[in-house]
């Protein structure tokens, strides 16, 4: 257990009330010895209800002490005490200070009761922050099982580049500057990535072509939901160039030459 968790969990309070039982005491004790931090924390705690007594603390009227003395008699040498008839011994009457004693009581009661606030204050600080850390955990957690399934399909791309013949797609006239690169691998298995095309509009998907002995054939819709992805399309064994249109979302049998946005030659 850390410094600022132990200190956090209420020991500090008991210790200051001297109501924590005396193994733990004692164990707290030893531990002031060789931590500054935690040190400080019993003097502070000390403090604070040393300045609750100060606040609450009820002076003597002032005559009272007159009033005692008053009643007693230092007239007499005590030597002679031997010569007082018994019977007519002076008593001192006993001066209440049920009053005195009832603020004190009240006051040890306020201490207490103070003291059980911060207690209760601290254990509920304690576990909103453990319920807090736990969900900080499990939040890293999360993040983490993202970052290795990002990190895996980063290793896939970059394979798959590496060993994969490139073609690039570039804009048309009517759409300069829009990009997208084709990676055909040995198994003939066409994959695309589009780098800059804009977000199709709704109800329309852009569909990837190939064009296999001067024909469109169609090698699959791509899916705007994953667009920073490489994509699986359809495995075409030959072509002599591909190309991607923007069609009606499911795609064409024929490709709408004037939505055409890139093309690129094998």
């Amino acid at each position: 257990m850390d410094t600022k968790t132990y200190i956090s969990t209420g020991i500090i309070e008991e210790y200051a009330l001297g109501v924590l039982p005396q193994e733990d005491a004692s164990i707290l004790e030893c531990v002031m010895k060789n931590n500054l931090e935690v040190r400080e924390a019993v003097l502070e705690a000390q403090k604070t209800f040393e300045l609750l007594a100060d606040i609450d603390a009820v002076e003597p009227p002032s005559h009272l002490k007159a009033e005692i003395f008053g009643k007693l008699d230092f007239s007499k040498n005590s030597d002679n005490t031997s010569d007082i008839n018994v019977t007519n011994k002076y008593i001192a009457p006993v001066i209440p200070l049920n009053s005195n004693k009832q603020e004190s009581n009240n006051f040890s009661k306020f201490a207490l009761i103070a003291a059980s606030l911060l207690l209760l204050l601290s254990l509920g600080y304690n576990f909103y922050n453990s319920q807090n850390q736990e969900q900080e955990i499990s939040k890293m957690s999360a993040s983490n099982d993202q970052l290795k399934i990002q990190n895996t399909d980063l290793q896939s791309q970059n394979a798959l580049m590496l060993n994969s013949r490139n073609i690039k797609l570039e804009g048309v006239k009517t759409h300069p500057g829009m990009l997208a690169n084709i990676y055909w691998d040995s198994s003939k298995k066409v994959y695309l990535k589009v780098n800059n095309l804009p977000a199709a509009p709704k109800g329309e998907q852009y569909q990837l072509w190939a064009i296999v002995d001067g024909k469109p054939v169609s090698a699959g819709m791509f899916d705007d939901s994953q667009p920073e992805k490489i994509q699986s399309m359809a495995v075409i064994d030959k072509a002599q160039a591909f190309a991607i249109t923007l069609e009606k979302t499911g795609g064409v049998a024929s490709p709408t030459m004037e939505a055409m946005y890139v093309m690129g030659t094998t």
